[in-house]
């Protein structure tokens, strides 16, 4: 199976995604804490849209609409407090839901050819120089990263730490 340890961590990350965000909803998900900063919201939206191009990368066929999501959560957005510009809370949750089901079955079906290819994000590329070395960063260290940025704003409404 490909990725059989990466999909293991994935899987582990949506659980503990799911405790950060337990208490998040569409009444308080698209608050940013302070200028330059990221929303429970935006972060849900980010992490579907960069697992469904890893899943594009290696074949798969993407489950959201990776153009239109890209201005809106990929590298180089501008987060924003209006949930307007952005789709429902149930709609981003629901897609970062289905990137840890389906998603993940499919990674694990991949096939070596285009795992083998060039990563075609020359900025990453030296660290990782596969398409398989950057889907093992997207849903292992990627996740990971936003996560915890999800556990920081947590704690900035007073909440307490998820362990």
């Amino acid at each position: 199976m490909a990725f059989e340890q990466e999909l293991k961590q994935f899987k582990f990350l949506h659980g503990y995604g799911q405790m950060l965000l337990a208490d998040i909803n569409a009444d308080n998900g698209y608050k940013l804490i302070c200028e330059n900063s990221v929303s429970p919201a935006w972060i849900l939206g980010h992490l579907a849209l960069v697992a469904n191009m890893g899943l594009a990368l290696s074949g798969g066929t993407p489950k959201v609409d990776i153009e239109a999501w890209k201005p809106l959560f990929g590298g180089g957005s501008t987060p924003t407090a209006d949930a307007s510009a952005y789709p429902a809370w149930d709609e981003l949750l629901a897609a970062w839901n289905q990137v840890h089901t389906e998603v993940a079955d499919e990674l694990a079906q991949a096939q070596p050819g285009p795992l083998a290819e060039p990563n075609p994000m020359e900025s990453m590329r030296e660290a990782l120089p596969t398409v398989g070395d950057l889907i093992c960063f997207m849903v292992t260290g990627h996740e990971g990263m936003h996560l915890g940025q999800l556990g920081t704003w947590r704690r900035t409404q007073g909440w307490p730490a998820i362990v």
